[in-house]
């Protein structure tokens, strides 16, 4: 049959919504940083060409230069090289990390999975019985860069922010293995749930912390309204990869996406999307709610305080105008 025959056009919801129609701003640091973060991880884990290719015609780099506009280069450059590290992108599953267990070589391995998770995390985590270099993958090893450099400078709140944002984002990798190891089909509400830790969005806000240098109180996280933004834009990151990346995943079997678990459930292709779609409405009207019911912790804080939510925005507008 005649592929156009099979196609279906669908049309998409507005992603470009509230805090979301202003200008994204970018790190003037963006052109040189790129160079160095791709040739730094393409040596450090001896890439081949194609590799290398691919890592540079992704440019993750840009996402993190919008994530992050006001970081130094210094700083800037950590969440480079933690991106190009761990990111796929909307184009092509190419990188390296995050690409072993979407649709590489770990994907139907979930025992082996288990045991690179638990390898990554030790050093963060102050295990002591991390193992020698020698038993680890060296884009593991890579990962112990970045996180050295965030010790070497970040306070202790945000080391620990940062690592339990990666334990998240670990836990949702797994569950999305053994889930297509089980070949289970997560209902919507679940597959949402898994995919705000999956999509790898919570390291970047403390990241971000980190390469603005933010000074914040610990207790100003354990605040429902502030956890609620954090999860709010978690879930527009992954909604909107959802939906942008349907097609191409769809291409290549990847089961975990919520517009494939809806149409998995009986939907037609355009009420999948409307139905995600919808989800994404819901977190724009919280997220006005939200953001103007943030309590006060005195002028200073307050001040923090804003810049770390800017964060949050910076780093769902990255995800939107990313190239």
């Amino acid at each position: 049959m005649d592929p156009e025959l099979l196609s279906v056009t669908v049309l998409l919801p507005d992603m470009f919504q509230t805090f979301l129609k202003q200008e994204a701003l970018v790190n003037p640091y963006y052109e040189k940083v790129k160079r160095e973060s791709e040739e730094w991880l393409s040596d450090f884990c001896s890439f081949g060409p194609k590799m290398k290719k691919k890592i540079n015609k992704c440019d993750f780099s840009y996402f993190c230069a919008i994530a992050a506009p006001f970081a130094p280069r210094s700083n800037f450059r950590t969440i480079c090289d933690w991106g190009n590290w761990v990111r796929e992108p909307l184009s092509t599953h190419v990188f390296p990390y995050d690409d072993m267990f979407d649709n590489g070589c770990l994907r139907d391995k979930p025992e082996e999975s288990q045991r690179v998770m638990e390898s990554l995390m030790m050093p963060m985590m102050d295990d002591s019985s991390c193992s020698s270099n020698k038993e680890r993958l060296r884009i593991v090893q890579a990962h112990d860069t970045v996180f050295q450099r965030i010790a070497a400078e970040a306070p202790t709140g945000v080391q620990k922010r940062f690592a339990l944002a990666m334990q998240g984002y670990c836990q949702g990798a797994l569950i999305q293995i053994d889930n297509h190891f089980a070949s289970k089909t997560p209902s919507l509400e679940e597959i949402v749930l898994i995919r705000q830790r999956s999509a790898g969005c919570k390291p970047l806000y403390h990241l971000v912390e980190y390469a603005h240098g933010l000074l914040i109180p610990d207790e100003v996280f354990d605040n429902p309204i502030i956890q609620e933004l954090e999860c709010l834009g978690m879930d527009m990151v992954a909604i909107s990869n959802d939906i942008l990346s349907y097609r191409k995943e769809q291409a290549e079997g990847v089961p975990h996406n919520m517009v494939t678990v809806c149409c998995s459930n009986g939907m037609s292709q355009q009420k999948a999307f409307n139905t995600v779609g919808k989800l994404l409405e819901q977190r724009y009207k919280h997220w006005d709610e939200a953001e103007a019911s943030v309590p006060s912790w005195g002028e200073e804080t307050d001040a923090q305080v804003r810049r770390y939510i800017e964060g949050i925005k910076c780093v769902v507008k990255a995800n939107l105008n990313w190239r």
